[in-house]
């Protein structure tokens, strides 16, 4: 938990919690029975944001959920993570933070002067032991009678004077532990010293240790009104020492107030009550619901004997440099037991509304340096709005490759959700993810094809027409394409459909500089749909959530509703229209066969980055921080608020 928050959780406990007690137990003679009110408020206002319930609510799981529409691609773009901008971290929330430490190291260094002042005064000053055990202090200095944890501090002029209820006070303040309950709000207090709340708690908690001191001095028998003048006589001057117990106290006319007040009736006291409301509602506040399955007549199932509960299975694989041997890759097989349901009456299993294997194969991308390898297996549950929630690896590789697959999978498309009778139903799905290394030892080189303008491909040196494909190029077999800027988007698209009909191919593609990530291709649409026949292919998608991009045969833009060519003013459009529809925003981008493919990078880029800065807004604004500097959950959050909903589709007129 962020620490700032944290603090941010307590301050509005602790005034809610004080601000109870001033309306209804300030008033009352209970001096014991408050003191305990509080301090135990103030412990229980640092300790309730740290009590989080976790409900566990049953669900069923899928014995099937494969819709037709998730099968799994072998035409697909290598794997690539979600863009995000290293934007430089603002500076107010560095300041705030350098702000709130220096206020708790100022508070703290405050106490520890006071306590080496005080301890100071007791090494230096002359100890009595009395009879009862009392230790007290004569000090020459002229300060007002004090007391710290078993000393008691007199002037010697008191000392002399012999004031009785000046000891009665002082030991009474040392009897009931006074001196402790301060030092333990004085500490808590440098935590919270911007709240004016733990203040006027210790300023209260002060008054009650005289009330209590003053009412064991009357017990003793000292006589109300003699003792009433000579609280009055020795309040001249402070002791100075704020950890410390002093007779003499700026309260003094609430504590004559209180010494000639009537007893509270017992029954007041259960007004204390009113913690317990609070208290729940503070643990209701921050209550959170985990989805788990149901066994209702299964066994424990391992995630291979269950394999068939799953999704299509996502395979990310990386091709290690000579510098990597076999030897160095971690193979990692675990195997978690899953609680599966045997329940097998759906009406309909949830479908996600994108192929979601091949949206989340377009977006996963290999950890640079990352070694390990195996099949990741993550839970997430498809809640009855169709978003997806409560993700967790049950069957992790490593922390980083874990961490990003959740947060992708966070951010997933919305899904139709699982029906039965008609109704929505929440369900649990597994997807398996499989990380593959190939090193330069055991690996198959891909074949890399550099795409020219005229048509030709060259590869290993050798020009070959496209038609040749098949015969190099064999099933099994990963092709890398890479093309200069200025060929022609429809050359790049003949080879993919040459390269389809050779079957189970995996195609990456490389920009010329090999920038690690790919060409970022979504699904595409059939050519030459308008908005309107776009629509159509977006099922319950309003034609005004859909932003147009056109990219013609002369690499010229139609950016929305008018042709422009800035890079600065189509990111300000884009940013505007993504501001105005939030999460209903989808970009469609068509483009020419004749448009080249530098152009058509650039404009994916220019979209892709449209998002990230929304993204990096709602960062700033919810959490007060960069998208980098988020928590893998704060990421994902921020991820489902900006879903990033680009597609594709070829354009057939050169009209822009």
């Amino acid at each position: 938990m962020n620490f700032l928050t944290y603090e941010g959780k307590v301050a509005v406990a602790l005034l809610v919690f004080y601000l109870f007690y001033r309306f209804l137990l300030k008033k009352e003679t209970f001096h014991r029975f408050n003191r305990v009110v509080l301090v135990g408020t103030v412990v229980l206002s640092f300790l309730l944001p740290l009590c989080i319930i976790t409900i566990h609510k049953p669900l069923e799981t899928v014995e099937s959920a494969v819709p037709a529409a998730m099968e799994v691609m072998t035409d697909m773009p290598s794997p690539d993570l979600l863009p995000v901008v290293k934007a430089t971290a603002p500076w107010w929330p560095m300041a705030l933070a350098i702000l709130f430490w220096t206020g708790v190291a100022f508070v703290l260094a405050r106490v520890v002067i006071s306590i080496f002042s005080v301890t100071r005064i007791i090494r230096q000053g002359e100890r009595i032991r009395e009879e009862d055990g009392s230790q007290i202090i004569v000090t020459q200095r002229n300060i007002d009678p004090f007391s710290w944890m078993k000393y008691i501090v007199l002037s010697r002029k008191d000392w002399e004077a012999d004031l009785t209820p000046i000891l009665a006070h002082e030991k009474a303040h040392v009897n009931l532990g006074h001196s402790a309950e301060i030092l333990l709000v004085d500490v808590l207090s440098a935590f919270q010293w911007f709240n004016p709340a733990i203040w006027m708690l210790r300023a209260d908690l002060q008054e009650l240790h005289e009330y209590e001191a003053d009412d064991s001095v009357l017990r003793a028998g000292a006589n109300l009104k003699e003792y009433q003048y000579l609280l009055i006589r020795k309040a001249v001057s402070k002791s100075g020492y704020s950890v410390a117990n002093s007779f003499n106290h700026s309260i003094l006319k609430n504590r004559i107030t209180m010494m000639s007040k009537s007893r509270s009736p017992l029954s007041r006291g259960l007004r204390v009550l009113y913690v317990l409301p609070l208290v729940c509602l503070a643990l209701g506040l921050q209550a959170r619901t985990i989805y788990v399955p149901v066994d209702k007549d299964s066994d424990f199932l391992s995630v291979q004997e269950q394999f068939d509960h799953f999704l299509p299975e996502v395979v990310v694989t990386k091709y290690a440099d000579a510098s990597v041997n076999p030897e160095d890759v971690v193979y990692v097989n675990r195997v978690n037991e899953i609680k599966l349901t045997a329940a097998k009456d759906f009406d309909t299993a949830p479908e996600c509304r994108e192929n979601f294997a091949r949206w989340l194969n377009t977006r996963l991308l290999y950890p640079a340096d990352c070694l390990y390898a195996g099949t990741l297996v993550a839970m997430f549950v498809v809640g009855e709005d169709g978003k997806v929630g409560n993700v967790e690896i049950v069957s992790g590789l490593c922390e980083e490759v874990d961490k990003a697959v959740a947060s992708l999978i966070c951010n997933s498309p919305e899904w139709t959700p699982a029906l039965k009778d008609g109704k929505p139903l929440a369900t649990v799905l597994f997807q398996p993810v499989r990380f593959m290394i190939h090193t330069a030892a055991n690996a198959k080189a891909p074949v890399v094809l550099n795409v020219r303008a005229n048509g030709s491909l060259e590869s290993g040196g050798q020009v070959y027409a496209i038609a040749q494909l098949k015969d190099f190029v064999k099933p099994e077999t990963t092709v890398q394409i890479s093309a200069a800027d200025n060929v022609p988007l429809g050359v790049i698209q003949d080879v993919r459909e040459e390269l389809r009909n050779i079957g189970s191919v995996r195609i990456r593609y490389a920009s010329p500089s090999d920038q690690e990530g790919a060409i970022r291709n979504m699904p595409p649409f059939p050519a030459g749909k308008s908005k309107g026949e776009v629509e159509e292919l977006m099922p319950g998608v309003n034609r005004d959530n859909i932003f147009v991009v056109r990219i013609n045969a002369n690499d010229k833009y139609f950016f929305g509703d008018a042709p422009r060519q800035d890079d600065a003013e189509m990111l300000r459009v884009g940013k505007d229209f993504l501001r105005k529809r939030g999460k209903e925003a989808r970009f469609s981008l068509q483009v020419d066969r004749g448009t080249s493919y530098g152009v058509y990078r650039h404009m994916q880029d220019l979209l892709f980055q449209v998002f990230v800065e929304i993204r990096e807004e709602k960062a700033q604004a919810i959490y007060g921080k960069s998208l980098k500097d988020l928590s893998p959950e704060e990421l994902s959050e921020i991820n489902a608020m900006v879903p990033i909903r680009i597609s594709e589709a070829e354009m057939k007129s050169k009209r822009i």
